[in-house]
């Protein structure tokens, strides 16, 4: 408590980057208002007193006990990590080739292959937790750095990147323009250590410019923070109701004249033996009446508060409520449109950011980069089931040929001539190949066609006709 009353007295009664439940301080203190450049890096969210005692939450104790921020910002930052990211060249015909980081080829990497490798290969992680750790970034703080680690190795000059998590930046510097002008980031988790810094060129900023007041983006819970307080004030209700279980049930009636050390006794006696949930059900015995009350917590206000608070949160993301989970009002058909829809209105917008920061960031700048393409493929997401797609092939064989649509499945190309690398006419079911004028098929197929009618010899109202007539 002494240590709370310090740090509000220091910081102006408010504190940034701690959480507070009751009196119980977690996390690192760090004074209100200390903005450090022109945005708050860390910000704060007030929730409801308690005893008269302001309390705060920081955006990642707001992540870890919010079960709701929670599943809303694992779930889309799991399903942007695990996008295939591929990388493209255009060709002298202005057609987009893959390129390949991982075929083996003689001699070092070409400056387009060392894109696809650093793509794939961030410094100290995987590729699933780099994006993964930086998407959390950007859903809890507004923002997610990562460095550029440079070199003369390589034609480009960049052998790699490396994730930054946002709550080591302590100060974002920003220019007359409003854009940044460097970034100290803090070593360690020590809030007072030494600090590095880091100019706008050596860094891939998601979340830059976001905000047209900030360098900074600010954190979507703060559009929420009211729903957030309210959510947390109802838990700690039915927390404490729960360890008091005994005293909002009911009340003992004494008869006769109750002095102060008999109401402490019998208090007592019902804390010790009745209270909390594991004691619930017991038989009570006392020399008093005991008389119950209504009061309970599963009132209609209660379970609405709840329902409003993780509705709101799914909102605030963009995610279907049944995509979370919250199958309240979901049937077989709005949930699967609802998945079609999470992938192209959730997903598909923080795919389009994460390739135009790339693009601007870390592509554009590097001379022998330039012409380059990254794209995160959504294709994944959005496959529909095996029959679905067996009817999707079948519509679409007069624009896709047999080849690309194996590649959709993952299943190696035919690479028939004329045949597996063409599209094929609907009606008929043959090559296009096949009617070029003069080709030797058409002319093998007009034969067979005449043989089928010499053999039926019908005429069109079904009468036997002379063969040479058909002839």
């Amino acid at each position: 408590m002494l240590e709370l009353l310090i740090a509000a007295i220091l910081g102006g009664g408010a504190v940034a980057g701690a959480q507070y439940l009751g009196s119980k301080r977690i996390g690192a203190a760090k004074p209100a208002g200390d903005l450090r450049g022109s945005s708050t890096v860390l910000g704060h969210i007030p929730l409801v007193a308690s005893k008269g005692l302001q309390r705060y939450a920081t955006y990642r104790g707001i992540f870890l006990t919010n079960p709701w921020v929670y599943s809303a910002v694992t779930k889309l930052a799991q399903d942007l990590a695990r996008l295939p990211t591929h990388v493209y060249a255009l060709d002298e015909a202005g057609e987009r080739r893959r390129v390949r980081s991982d075929v083996p080829t003689r001699g070092p990497r070409s400056a387009a292959m060392q894109l696809d490798w650093i793509l794939h290969h961030p410094v100290g992680l995987s590729q699933f937790a780099f994006w993964r750790g930086l998407m959390i970034d950007r859903l809890i703080y507004g923002n997610a750095l990562a460095e550029i680690i440079r070199g003369s190795s390589t034609s480009a000059g960049i052998e790699g990147i490396q994730r930054i998590r946002w709550r080591n930046v302590a100060w974002v510097e920003e220019d007359a323009d409003g854009l940044p002008l460097y970034y100290e980031i803090r070593k360690g988790n020590n809030p007072y250590g030494t600090t590095r810094r880091i100019g706008p060129d050596d860094v891939i900023h998601f979340g830059r410019g976001v905000d047209p007041e900030n360098p900074c983006a600010p954190s979507p819970l703060e559009s929420a923070q009211h729903t957030i307080a309210l959510y947390e004030a109802v838990v700690r209700h039915l927390k404490s109701y729960f360890e008091n279980a005994a005293r909002p049930s009911g009340h003992v009636q004494v008869d006769g004249n109750l002095t102060a050390d008999r109401a402490r006794e019998i208090r007592k006696m019902l804390e010790e033996v009745y209270a909390s949930p594991e004691n619930a059900g017991k038989i009570l015995v006392t020399s008093g009446k005991w008389q119950t009350t209504s009061e309970s917590p599963e009132h209609s206000e209660v379970v609405e508060l709840i329902r409003l608070s993780r509705e709101e949160v799914a909102a605030i993301y963009s995610v279907p409520p049944p995509v979370l989970g919250i199958l309240d009002r979901a049937i077989m058909a709005n949930v699967k449109e609802l998945r079609a829809q999470y992938v192209r209105e959730a997903v598909g917008p923080w795919t389009t950011e994460l390739e135009s920061e790339l693009m601007s960031q870390l592509v554009e700048p590097v001379p022998s980069w330039r012409g380059l393409f990254v794209e995160f493929l959504l294709a994944e997401q959005l496959r529909p089931d095996l029959e679905a797609r067996a009817d999707v092939h079948q519509k679409m064989r007069h624009l896709e040929s047999i080849d690309e649509q194996r590649r959709q499945e993952n299943l190696p190309p035919l690479n028939i001539p004329g045949a597996s690398d063409v599209p094929w006419v609907a009606s008929g079911a043959m090559p296009l190949s096949a009617f070029r004028e003069g080709s030797a098929f058409m002319q093998e197929a007009a034969r067979a066609y005449g043989r089928r009618l010499a053999e039926a010899a019908l005429s069109p109202n079904g009468h036997h006709e002379p063969e040479e007539a058909i002839l």
